[in-house]
């Protein structure tokens, strides 16, 4: 809540100070001399770096007369000790400890630096001047602001273009740097001696609303960044897994498989896991020092401090302190009190021991101090809240609280407060006024509302894990759209295989002439003997059907062509392959393939197209009385010799069955033993034909062909038969159909 507090306010300053930046620029533009005017024509000195801190100064020398002398004086006296001042009230952001720090960067300026951070740079550029008639020394000034990092900067007599630089370093720094970068920066600047040039590019990047990134990753930053890791680590390797494996079935079983796809998975997720660990390698929002002990009480010890010694405390940089007058008027009041009041008046911002909260401050103080007595804490300007805190005195503590109440929300001040301490003289005068009409109580009272915790300086600025908070729901994110993913290559897959632009799996074996397999009876026609036609292990029956309907006109204006060229035994062959597989395909008469066929008659239609356009083609041998078909796909057409497999649900041992060229390829193993088995048992599961079954839908499973009623089906199961011919098909068609 403090970082994003102050980055609010700093935004708000850096805004001002950046549109006061591009009205100085566009004035500048405005008046300057004509292009062709000659100063040396004229006798006129060139303006150098020097003229311009002269000018400077003198502009500042009004604003400087309104800084009160206190506080000027307060400050040069510090500088006198040393160049590097940092306020005691800053040490969540800017620590004392890191002084060392600014003061070795001050070195690096070449030039006297004098560094001062404070709360509030209001009125810097007076404060800067003022400073510097007190302390009367040359030198670059630099005052910043604790909060949120803004530089304010004078040059005194040394040639340093003051204004260039101060502008440079507002427009080359985001929001987030703080103090000691900014001041950084502010060396560098100074020190590269381009200061006007670096001051016009940050102009007009401004102008095109072009800022630098911040530097540092909020609390809101890392929880979309485990957010979004979530969604990576689980998303990944989900979808992998998921679409892996669709396509692996959609592929009839072919690889890859899990024993690829789950390493994949793994490394994915191993490669997601440790490259969001060191590219979102922050582990604090700010890049501010961490304050010691010493750091966080130095305040506390200070004003407690000055309240063993005076009652009355207001902090040497307040900006309306109080008149020698006014402050006897308190001293005077106070004294006369039945009750111990402490009282003290210093700025309480987000930065400082007690987060801006006057009741824990005041509850340091008591524990510091040592004294029962009613402790009031305001600001410096009469128109802050004040916090009347009551540690062992005998007031009624309710009464007080109630009576209080517009003060404590810092609207009980006087209205005609005129200059000087008016205002918070006002403020105070009333809170006495309160304190003397309270009721006493019996017995040393409490404070009303027991102060509230504050965050621990180190911790409060800690980024949580990126391994924890919102990486949950973005792994359930993740898996999520890990299932819409695997929707999407289902739709996309489902889509293609109705468009014909794939088919599911293809067979291994040998290839056409132009690399791909042949497709149709007429590409059967020119391919060799032993080719394989195109025929996936798992068709859906759309393609068996647009399939065999091509196949089918093809074979027929093939077989009109040749048939006078054939022998008679191929042409009666031929003729018999294509009356079944007409009648099996079309029993409705209309010349049409029947759209309600199902899997199993559409595949045995099919075969009986391909068989018919094997023979046409073979013309060269003599063909065997019964040709027999693969038996692992009788897509495949038929087959060229025998392997020793044992079929997926076979009870008997492997023994020869015939198979087609592609398939006796894809079963010849190298070598034997395990491996070797178990890439023939592999090769058995991935080629054998699978068929929906009837009456079921789209949602239907995928069976082995010869366990479906149809023609293919075998009457005791392809584990029991030695082998499928044509003739065999041809006449359980017939057998089915009732035609002889």
């Amino acid at each position: 809540m403090r970082g994003a507090i102050r980055k609010r306010g700093s935004v708000r300053r850096r805004g001002a100070r950046i549109c006061a930046a591009l009205f100085l620029a566009g004035l500048a533009t405005l008046t300057a001399p004509p292009a062709t005017a000659d100063p040396a024509a004229k006798g006129a000195a060139p303006v150098t770096a020097k003229d311009d801190a002269a000018k400077g100064a003198a502009t500042a020398t009004a604003t400087a007369k309104d800084v009160p002398a206190s506080q000027s004086a307060f400050l040069a006296a510090r500088l006198r000790e040393s160049p590097v001042y940092l306020s005691d009230q800053l040490p969540r952001t800017v620590p004392r400890s890191s002084a060392p720090a600014f003061a070795k960067e001050a070195k690096r300026a070449g030039v006297p630096t004098y560094v001062m951070v404070l709360p509030s740079t209001g009125g810097a550029s007076g404060l800067l001047e003022a400073v510097h008639d007190r302390l009367g020394k040359k030198g670059l000034y630099v005052l910043l602001d604790g909060v949120g990092g803004m530089a304010t900067v004078a040059a005194f007599n040394v040639d340093v273009p003051a204004q260039d630089v101060e502008s440079a370093t507002t427009f080359e720094l985001p929001y987030d740097a703080g103090a000691f970068r900014t001041f950084t920066k502010v060396v560098d600047i100074v020190r590269s001696g381009d200061a006007a040039e670096r001051a016009g590019k940050g102009v007009e990047a401004s102008r095109k609303n072009e800022h630098p990134d911040d530097l540092h990753t909020t609390r809101s930053e890392r929880d979309d960044q485990s957010f979004s890791t979530g969604i990576l680590l689980s998303g990944v390797p989900l979808t992998i897994l998921a679409t892996g494996w669709y396509v692996y079935h959609w592929r009839g079983r072919r690889r890859p498989g899990l024993p690829v796809l789950l390493p994949v998975a793994v490394g994915a997720a191993a490669v997601i896991g440790v490259g969001a660990f060191f590219l979102y390698d922050d582990t604090r929002s700010d890049g501010d020092p961490l304050p010691t002990k010493a750091d966080m009480e130095a305040r506390t010890e200070r004003v407690a401090d000055g309240l063993a010694k005076d009652p009355l405390y207001v902090d040497p940089l307040a900006p309306q302190p109080l008149t020698a007058a006014q402050r006897k008027a308190l001293k005077t009041r106070l004294a006369r009190l039945d009750v111990p009041v402490y009282m003290a008046a210093l700025p309480m911002t987000t930065e400082d021991e007690s987060t801006g909260h006057s009741d824990v401050l005041a509850k340091k103080l008591h524990e510091r101090l040592g004294k029962d007595g009613v402790y009031v804490i305001s600001g410096v300007d009469g128109e802050e809240s004040v916090e009347i805190a009551n540690y062992g005195a005998k007031v009624d503590s309710g009464a007080l609280f109630r009576s209080t109440e517009k003060l404590r929300y810092g609207s009980g001040s006087s209205d005609d407060a005129e200059s000087g301490g008016a205002a918070l003289y006002g403020q105070l005068d009333q809170v006495l006024s309160h304190i003397a009409d309270a009721p006493a109580s019996a017995r040393p009272d409490h404070p009303f509302l027991p102060p509230i915790g504050v965050d621990d300086p180190v911790e409060e600025d800690a980024l949580p894990p990126l391994y924890s908070g919102q990486l949950t729901s973005g792994a359930v994110l993740g898996a999520f759209a890990a299932l819409g993913a695997l929707a999407l290559t289902a739709a996309g897959l489902a889509v293609a295989r109705r468009t014909g632009l794939a088919s599911g799996p293809r067979s291994s074996g040998p290839r056409g002439t132009n690399g791909g397999p042949p497709r149709g009876a007429s590409a059967a026609l020119d391919a060799g003997p032993d080719t394989t036609p195109d025929a996936p292990a798992r068709p859906s029956t759309g393609w068996l059907r647009r399939t065999a309907r091509r196949e089918l006109d093809e074979l027929n204006e093939e077989f009109e062509r040749l048939s006078e060229q054939v022998t008679a035994q191929v042409r009666a062959r031929v003729w018999a392959c294509l009356d079944a597989a007409t009648l099996l395909l079309d029993q409705d008469g209309d010349s049409r393939t029947d759209e309600e066929a199902d899997a199993p008659t559409l595949a045995a239609g099919l075969t009986l197209i391909r068989a018919g356009g094997a023979v046409l083609r073979d013309t060269r041998r003599t063909l065997p009385a019964e040709l027999r078909l693969c038996l692992l796909n009788p897509l495949h057409g038929p087959a060229v010799g025998t392997k020793r497999l044992q079929l997926p649900g076979d009870e008997m041992r492997a023994r020869a069955r015939p198979v087609c060229a592609g398939c006796r390829a894809a079963l010849t193993t190298a070598g034997d033993g395990a491996r070797a088995a178990l890439r023939h048992e592999t090769a058995v599961t991935e080629r054998l034909l699978l068929l929906r079954v009837p009456g079921r839908g789209r949602t239907a499973p995928h069976e082995p062909y010869d366990r479906l009623p149809g023609p293919l089906g075998a009457t005791q199961g392809t584990g029991t038969g030695a082998s499928l011919t044509i003739d065999q098909l041809v006449r359980r068609v017939r057998e089915q159909l009732g035609v002889q």
